[in-house]
C-alpha cells in the first residue's frame, strides 16, 4: 500500500483492505497508512454486502474528511488479529526485499522461511530444479496488467484484452484468476 502511496502515479482517496490477511495481521498494520498519507481505510470481507456497507463506510469517512481504519468485517477480523498466527510466522518466516507483479522491489515485503526451518523450505530443496527456471516475472508483450493492478488503466485498455487474452487463454495473470480485474471485467462487462 505505502509503494502504490510513494510511486504518486495517482491519488488515492481510500483502501478497502482484505479480510482474509486481516484476519491474521487484525487492523494496526494499516493504521499508519491513515496516520501518515491522511487516507481512510476499511477493512471488509467479501461476500457483496460486505463490499457495499465498506464503500458506505469509506464514503462517509471521506464526506467528514476522517482517515482511520474502521472494520467492517468484526465477525472474523479482530483489531489484534490472530496473535497465535502471527508468532507462529514471525518464528517460521522473515521478511525479504521482493518484487510483485507491475511493481518495483518493494523493501521487506516478502516472506522466506528462516534458516532454522529451512529442510522444510521448497525454494532449498528444489534449488537446482527453480535455478533452471527464470524466476523473474516479466510482463507478456502487450500486457498491460501491472498497469491494471495499479490502477492506472482499465482492463479494456490492454490491446489483448478479450481478444488474444480470454479466460480460457490468459496471456497475463489478470485474467488468469477468476478475481483478476480482467477476468472479472470480461464476465461482467461494463466499468
Amino acid at each position: 500500500m505505502e509503494a502504490l502511496i510513494r510511486m504518486g502515479e495517482m491519488k488515492i482517496d481510500g483502501f478497502i483492505n482484505p479480510g482474509h490477511v486481516s484476519t491474521i495481521i487484525g487492523e494496526r498494520p494499516y493504521e499508519f497508512v491513515s496516520k501518515r498519507y491522511k487516507i481512510p481505510q476499511v477493512i471488509a470481507g467479501f461476500e457483496p454486502l460486505d463490499v457495499l456497507i465498506a464503500v458506505y463506510m469509506l464514503a462517509m469517512q471521506i464526506i467528514r474528511g476522517e482517515a482511520k481504519i474502521e472494520n467492517e468485517y468484526t465477525r472474523v477480523v479482530k483489531p489484534e488479529g490472530n496473535e497465535k498466527a502471527q508468532q507462529t510466522m514471525s518464528e517460521v518466516f522473515e521478511p525479504f526485499d521482493t518484487s510483485w507483479r507491475g511493481f518495483p522491489v518493494i523493501h521487506g515485503s516478502g516472506l522466506r522461511v528462516r534458516r532454522k526451518f529451512e529442510e522444510y523450505d521448497a525454494r532449498k530443496r528444489y534449488e537446482d530444479e527453480l535455478s533452471r527456471l527464470d524466476n523473474e516475472y516479466k510482463e507478456p508483450a502487450g500486457c498491460r496488467c501491472g498497469e491494471i493492478l495499479r490502477g492506472l488503466v482499465y482492463p479494456d485498455e490492454c490491446p489483448l484484452f478479450g481478444k488474444a487474452c480470454t479466460p480460457r487463454h490468459p496471456v497475463g495473470p489478470c485474467m488468469v484468476s477468476r478475481e483478476g480485474s480482467c477476468n472479472i471485467m470480461l464476465r461482467y462487462g461494463e466499468r
